[in-house]
């Protein structure tokens, strides 16, 4: 399972930005680490903060918790923080980066690899069989071009695991308003649960529990990612100087060769019957075999 929160730090780390370390104390709204050797400054007022593991363990707070770094100030070393839930501990592990990437600049350019894909989602609830009925109204956000199966509870349950494959197909309703599925099924028992496969686009993520859905490949998110902030930070706060440019490129080249080696297997299409084979409405009156 990965976070935005990992994604993040990962991509910061790619960036060449981030830096890591044991923090010597702290609080909820700062970082000391004695170590530190940057001059003042050296990351606000755009860097970001990632407290990595608490030395409690437990994954207790504020472990997994990112902040923006508004100072850095050398002769107390102490980086000030936007707060966390839990006051930074001597012990903890933590990553800084500079401002040359703030977080708003990592979090848009992984949404923006994330939104190009889909992920498979079950509703198992919306719609029961009814007795001699084979047309269904689907719900709102299920249509034609995204659903990829259907299945029928071999009981009335949704929750009981047992599900039976059913032939079926999509065609518009009469005021276009949903489409309309039409199943064929051999198994029908009134009161059963209808269960959709559909297909939903990925939505942009922006708090850092957020979970990454793992249908697309971490590898092929980071390096398109990494192109993409490269992009963002030569548009919006600079020009574009000869090095950055350079590694946008490079940027590029390694995103392409991520998309070739870390394909996204989407679920195939299951049980649709061909609407070119559905005989017409006045061959439906009699009886039709199933093959």
């Amino acid at each position: 399972m990965t976070t935005m929160f990992n994604a993040t730090l990962m991509l910061a780390n790619s960036l060449g930005i981030l830096r890591s370390s044991t923090a010597t104390g702290g609080s909820a709204t700062t970082i000391v680490d004695t170590s530190r050797t940057e001059t003042d400054d050296a990351f606000n007022p755009a860097g970001t903060a990632w407290i990595i593991k608490d030395v409690g363990g437990a994954s207790a707070a504020p472990e997994g918790e990112w902040a923006r770094v508004s100072d850095w100030v050398l002769s107390t070393h102490t980086a000030t923080i936007s707060t966390v839930t839990a006051a930074v501990g001597a012990g903890d592990t933590y990553g800084i980066a500079t401002g040359d990437f703030p977080l708003d600049v990592l979090i848009n350019a992984i949404n923006k690899e994330i939104v190009k894909y889909k992920q498979p989602l079950w509703d198992l609830t919306s719609l029961d069989i009814t007795n001699a009925q084979t047309e269904y109204d689907l719900p709102s956000g299920i249509r034609k071009d995204n659903l990829i199966g259907v299945f029928e509870s071999t009981v009335d349950d949704a929750n009981n695991g047992k599900w039976v494959e059913l032939n079926w197909y999509v065609r518009a309703s009469a005021t276009s308003v949903v489409h309309v599925l039409v199943v064929d099924s051999s198994n029908v028992g009134v009161g059963n649960d209808i269960g959709l496969r559909y297909m939903s686009p990925l939505v942009p993520l922006y708090e850092h529990d957020d979970v990454i859905d793992d249908i697309v490949p971490m590898a092929r998110i980071l390096d398109t990612a990494a192109a993409n902030a490269r992009a963002i930070r030569m548009n919006t706060y600079s020009s574009g100087s000869k090095l950055g440019i350079e590694l946008m490129r490079m940027s590029r080249e390694d995103a392409v060769l991520a998309r070739a080696e870390n394909p996204v297997r989407y679920p195939r299409k299951r049980g649709n019957v061909n609407e070119s084979d559905i005989p017409s409405r006045e061959a439906r009156l009699e009886p039709v075999p199933l093959p």
